[in-house]
């Protein structure tokens, strides 16, 4: 009977002992099994995604930006063309008037009717040849209203054409510094893809020498 509660008495502190551990071990399995578990694919795929991502977003600025710069060039282009036609249409009719040469045609006056129909009396005064008194006079007193009347005419096409040319100077400003800051952020786009790729691309090692 002594040696019963001997035993008795040895076992029950095993089994307390045992229980605890098995409390602890239960609730740490608990912790660490309902915690997220990480994932290195997956924080690696977002990072090779991300720069992905960079890369298409810069080429598709570049896209947009060549097309625009584009459209700005040709703008540009066609102003310019167009105000240079002006200057040179000026510069005829600056001579025309300098040298009393009303009677002129280049091709820009040609479809000025007003223009056409003034030089036509002109002529006509000039080519009559011999006629008689009356009618000469009539007509050298028609060509000289009418000689009148075109000066005026040419010097305002003259005066219109400055204004036009004025004109232009502004947006013509306005539109090559539009042209100028969409080739720097271009040349900027470009660089940063240059980068980007150079930085994926693995550095090259040296070949060992003989």
């Amino acid at each position: 009977m002594s040696w019963l509660s001997r035993h008795t008495a040895w076992a029950w502190p095993a089994v307390l002992l045992a229980g605890l551990l098995a409390v602890v071990a239960i609730r740490i399995w608990s912790g660490w099994a309902s915690g997220p578990a990480p994932s290195m694919a997956t924080a690696t795929d977002g990072i090779v995604a991300g720069r992905s991502d960079d890369l298409a977003a810069a080429a598709r600025r570049i896209r947009l930006l060549q097309d625009q710069s584009g459209e700005t060039r040709r703008r540009l282009a066609a102003l310019q063309s167009d105000v240079s036609a002006k200057r040179q249409q000026a510069r005829i009719l600056d001579a025309m008037l300098a040298s009393d040469r009303l009677t002129d045609c280049p091709a820009f006056l040609r479809q000025q009717t007003t223009v056409r129909a003034l030089q036509k009396i002109i002529r006509e005064a000039a080519d009559s040849g011999i006629a008689e008194a009356a009618d000469q006079n009539r007509l050298n007193t028609a060509a000289v209203v009418a000689r009148e009347r075109l000066r005026r005419k040419l010097e305002a096409l003259h005066s219109q054409l400055t204004d036009d040319i004025s004109r232009t100077e502004a947006p013509a400003a306005a539109l090559r510094q539009r042209l100028h800051l969409q080739m720097a952020e271009l040349q900027r786009l470009r660089r940063q893809v240059q980068r980007q790729l150079h930085s994926r691309t693995p550095a090259r090692q040296s070949s060992p020498g003989c």
